[in-house]
This record gives C-alpha cells, structure tokens and sequence, in this order.
C-alpha cells in the first residue's frame, strides 16, 4: 500500500478547508431572472410593472446601463403635476419560515436625478399575508451602482415573498429622477461546518499518516 507523504496530506487538507469555507459563502439566488437578462422588449420576465402613474413615467428592462451582464431595469419619473410613481416586484418568491436572508441590490440614480423617493419592501405570505418588513429607504448610487444590502427575517410560517421596489418622484415639473437596478438576490446562508471540527478531523488524519509512516 502506497503512503502519500505528510506534504501532500497537508495539502488535500488545506484544500478541503478551502472548498469548505467557499460553501458557507455560496447560496442559491432565490429571485428569477435577477439581472433583467431574459425578457421581450421593455419587459423583465419574472418581474411585474404593478404600478406607473402620475407621469410621464416608465419603467422597462433596457441595456442602456447594466451592472452586469447585457440589461438592467430602469424607472423613469417626472411630472406634470402629481407625485410620478413607478413600482415593479417579483411575486412568489419561495421562502422557509424562521429563516434570515440576505436581500440585496444594485441601484444609480442617473445624472440630474432629484426630488426622488426610493424604497424597496418585502411581503411575507402564506395563503394570505402574515408579515412585510415596511417599506426600507435606501440611497442609490450617483451617477454609478451603489450596492444595497440588508438582512430580512421571515415570519414563521412564511412560504412565498413578494419583492418589491417602489420609486417616487416630486410634485414638480422641474425635477425628475431615472434609476437604473441590477442584480437583485434574496438568498438564505448555507450551514456553516463546524470549522474546529474540520480542522480536528485534518490534524487527525495528518497524524495517522505520520504514525503509518514511522510503522
């Protein structure tokens, strides 16, 4: 029976660790179509433009400006009069009750953008709607993405989430405000293994291949 040398054991353990620790970083995105990349024209597929009123307002997948990727969503608002007001959401989003995910984004407000209202908010559901988190402020880039990030808690007993985004701009035809999003993500931690353990279970192979050795 061959015996690998304690070099080369040293270096299948550090490996592993590392495989390991990349794992605990690594979740699923549980947001359809994050970045905008599949749709027909202005539509995002996955993605509802519920609300676009008080205009001239508009709110469509582009290419114009994407984080990553080919496209990226873009809400547009100005005024004649009253408040402009664009929202866009993902319904459905399959969530685990008791969990904490890590809801997160990429959003510039275009240069000139003013008089503008940003929010995002997260709608728990069983059946009917059993929490939301409140719609969140939140401060886009200037003119560059700005990365968005927040912890979320979902109710006990939660089995979807809407995800929402929720853009208003001023009552005056002076201001106007354009936001481009990208890449949205709602994913939930993976179990982290327990690392002295792993680094119990390392030294203890590496010592039995030593003691094989000196036997």
């Amino acid at each position: 029976m061959k015996i690998i040398s304690i070099k080369t054991a040293l270096n299948l353990f550090f490996t592993a660790a590392c495989i390991a620790v990349i794992d605990t970083v690594s979740a699923q995105n549980l947001v359809l179509n994050p970045g905008f990349e599949s749709g027909t024209g202005g539509s995002a597929n996955n993605w509802n433009l519920a609300q676009a009123a008080g205009g001239p307002v508009y709110g469509v997948r582009t290419n114009d400006n994407p984080h990553s990727g080919s496209f990226n969503f873009e809400a547009h608002l100005a005024s004649t009069g009253a408040g402009p007001v664009v929202r866009f959401e993902q319904d459905a989003v399959p969530v685990t009750g008791g969990v904490t995910y890590n809801f997160s984004f990429y959003a510039d407000a275009l240069a000139g953008s003013a008089g503008d209202v940003t929010q995002w908010d997260i709608q728990w559901f069983n059946g009917g709607l059993v929490g939301d988190t409140g719609f969140k402020n939140y401060s886009p880039g200037n003119n560059a993405y700005a990365f968005i990030s927040n912890a979320v808690s979902a109710p006990v007993g939660a089995t979807s989430a809407d995800v929402i985004f929720y853009n208003a701009g001023a009552a005056a035809p002076s201001l106007s405000a354009t936001i481009d999003f990208d890449d949205v993500s709602l994913t939930a931690p993976v179990p982290e293994p327990g690392i002295a353990a792993l680094i119990s279970s390392g030294l203890f192979g590496v010592l039995m291949i030593v003691r094989r050795r000196k036997f």
